[in-house]
């Protein structure tokens, strides 16, 4: 019986699926991927294979007529499913071999055209979410890729759509996945990976009836944006255990269209627990490590604005910063906003130095 039910349902969404790529010009994607890390300080680069899949259900937009979509070729928005066998992966001089297990993850995606030769298209599709790993630092301490269960995963595919019938297209590329956790547990070197695939795309292409357009207008002026959250860095080898950080930022948006804004400003964090050098090993926080409560520096950056999700990125000079590694001089901010009106947002930000996350800011933002 239980057997039955499972089939009814998979073919009553089947039939809920084909039914809305009738009526709204939707596709799904379904697409192997054959790949390996590219961590080119961790040894065996190309080397370790990694199996999998992904799959995902697309919205199209190309026919709407919001003034940021035709510029930029964007053409849908969708949710993707992705698997990774990361078993085979050994790490550095087969440090961490046997202590890698699978990967599921959700991510939000966008696709973008970046130009057509006849009818073969080339695509660009990013994409951010989350992830699920069985083997994580905490549980196979050969791991210091991924020190906890739940990591963020940024993905990005360059690949050729080239149709083959009226509504199945075949896909043929290049993709690259990042996991990490944004130093929420340490260690978490974090693992790079990429891949080829071969997939098939089916959807329809036909012409909407009525215009479209989104009722959400973005903020098209220059204005001033504040912003201020909290997040947390683990302590080395401590599961459960945090350093808290408040994250502030003041700046100035100077408005070039509803796609790009240029930014510039002042960031200031403030620490819960500074570094202590009689517990060294308790209050070390790598390039972020610092004897004061505060540290403060001026950034200049841009904002890409897609419909209601803004992402940001900006490079930083430290004004002040009492740090232990002196190596440490520029940081680097990046992440989305998810705008609830034009003025308030929602915002996860990530302080880097270097290649390295110092730890994620969430909070809120507000244009004035």
């Amino acid at each position: 019986m239980k057997k039955q039910l499972l089939l009814f349902c998979f073919f009553l969404s089947f039939a809920y699926v084909k039914a809305q790529i009738v009526n709204e010009n939707h596709s799904i994607i379904f697409k192997p991927v054959f790949g390996t890390h590219v961590n080119a300080d961790q040894g065996h680069l190309f080397q370790d294979r990694i199996i999998g899949f992904d799959a995902a259900y697309f919205k199209d937009i190309s026919q709407h007529k919001d003034k940021w979509i035709a510029p930029i070729g964007a053409k849908s928005y969708g949710i993707g499913l992705i698997f990774r066998d990361i078993s085979n992966l050994k790490g550095a001089k087969d440090t961490a071999e046997n202590a890698f297990g699978q990967v599921y993850g959700l991510v939000a995606q966008m696709d973008f055209q970046l130009f057509k030769l006849g009818t073969v298209k080339v695509n660009f599709t990013p994409g951010v979410g989350l992830s699920v790993t069985n083997k994580y630092f905490f549980n196979s301490a050969k791991n210091r890729f991924l020190g906890s269960p739940i990591n963020e995963a940024i993905k990005a595919d360059l690949g050729m759509e080239l149709p083959i019938s009226k509504n199945t297209d075949l896909l043929v590329g290049l993709g690259f996945l990042h996991l990490s956790n944004g130093g929420l547990t340490v260690p978490n070197g974090g693992l790079n990976t990429g891949n080829v695939y071969v997939g098939l795309k089916f959807g329809n292409t036909e012409t909407l009836p009525t215009e479209k357009k989104s009722s959400y207008e973005p903020l098209s002026r220059n204005s001033v944006e504040l912003s201020a959250g909290i997040g947390a860095r683990g302590v080395y080898e401590q599961r459960g255990k945090h350093f808290y950080k408040s994250g502030f930022y003041a700046g100035y948006n100077f408005y070039l269209n509803d796609i790009m804004t240029l930014k510039a400003g002042g960031d200031a964090v403030y620490y819960y627990s500074v570094y202590d050098p009689q517990k060294p090993g308790e209050t070390f926080q790598n390039y972020g490590t610092s004897f004061d409560k505060w540290r403060t520096g001026l950034s200049v950056g841009a904002d890409i604005n897609l419909w209601r999700i803004t992402v940001g990125a900006q490079l930083g000079k430290y004004l002040h910063y009492n740090r232990l590694m002196k190596s440490a001089t520029w940081y680097w901010t990046f992440g989305p906003t998810y705008n609830i009106t034009p003025r308030l947002g929602l915002q996860a930000k990530t302080y880097m130095h270097f290649a390295q996350a110092d730890y994620v800011n969430w909070g809120l933002l507000y244009r004035i």
